[in-house]
């Protein structure tokens, strides 16, 4: 029983972190839409830390504020492709931890199907990131060859 205790509070933190990586991307998000849905997973990360936290006993205050060696900084030099990258593989991680904890037997049925849930929230999230991750490169490289195929004018 303490180990699974143990293994929710680390999905907790996992989902936070998460959370708060998505939030920093959503801050630098330029379009309205993009914003909002970052803003909405991000909020559905925190729910999930605070559900896990829950039940593995963590008291709420505990579980807003993680020891800071347990902190990880997103990339804000990197801008906003580093940005989305980081939070990619935060969703990746937060993804491996509840399939890690899936593989496990587990007896709780109602623990199971919301585990299966959060999992399938992060790898799809882990998804939608790397695509758009992809999509801002390749549109970035577009212009640059757009930029170099338009031949100068001349008055």
């Amino acid at each position: 029983m303490e180990a699974l205790t143990t293994a929710l509070a680390r999905l907790s933190l996992r989902a936070r972190r998460c959370a708060e990586s998505l939030a920093a991307v959503a801050a630098v998000a330029t379009e309205p839409q993009w914003r909002a849905e970052l803003a909405h997973r991000a909020n559905l990360q925190h729910c999930a830390a605070a559900e896990l936290a829950a039940r593995a006993g963590i008291p709420d205050e505990d579980a807003d504020d993680p020891p800071v060696s347990l902190r990880e900084i997103p990339p804000f030099l990197a801008g906003k492709q580093g940005l989305i990258d980081f939070a990619a593989q935060q969703a990746a991680r937060a993804a491996a931890a509840y399939g890690d904890l899936l593989r496990e037997p587990l007896d709780d049925v109602e623990l199971r199907l919301l585990l299966a849930h959060y999992y399938r929230g992060a790898t799809e999230l882990q998804r939608l990131l790397e695509q758009r991750a992809m999509d801002d490169v390749e549109r970035s490289h577009g212009d640059e060859r757009a930029a170099h195929a338009t031949p100068p004018l001349h008055r």
